[in-house]
């Protein structure tokens, strides 16, 4: 495992930079690669649902009509109910909001609501976190 760190003045891109990492924006040149695999470059584009990668963003983006546990197992797709519950229920215990499943974003403190955040981006087993 690796952790590394952008630094850098406000405004000067490192948002943008994890946004193209992520997909969720087409860098406009170089090239990106995850795990030694090219996802990126001026002939390639590979969309963020394919790049296995969790983002939470500074605003933490939760959805505000779902509850903690749909938040959380939002990006959960391919899985059968109870394993979906299941893995909801180990994120929870993860972040130490047990009880706290059925509750909406609006009823939870700051720190809270940030911790659901983490849930979701950890709850499919990214290769790959990045926080904004």
């Amino acid at each position: 495992d690796e952790i590394v760190c952008l630094l850098g003045a406000s405004g000067c891109g490192k948002t943008t930079t994890l946004k193209a990492i992520a997909g969720l924006i087409e860098a406009k040149q170089g090239q990106v690669f995850i795990d030694g695999k090219l996802v990126s470059d001026a002939n390639t584009f590979v969309s963020p649902e394919h790049r296995n990668i969790g983002m939470m963003f500074q605003d933490y983006a939760l959805f505000p009509h779902l509850t903690v546990a749909n938040n959380i197992a939002f990006g959960l797709s391919g899985m059968s109910k109870a394993d979906k519950q299941a893995r909801v229920d180990e994120m929870l215990k993860l972040v130490h909001l047990i009880g706290c499943a059925d509750r909406y974003p609006h009823q939870l403190s700051g720190g809270q609501q940030q911790r659901v955040a983490i849930a979701r981006a950890l709850a499919y087993k990214p290769s790959l976190l990045l926080l904004d």
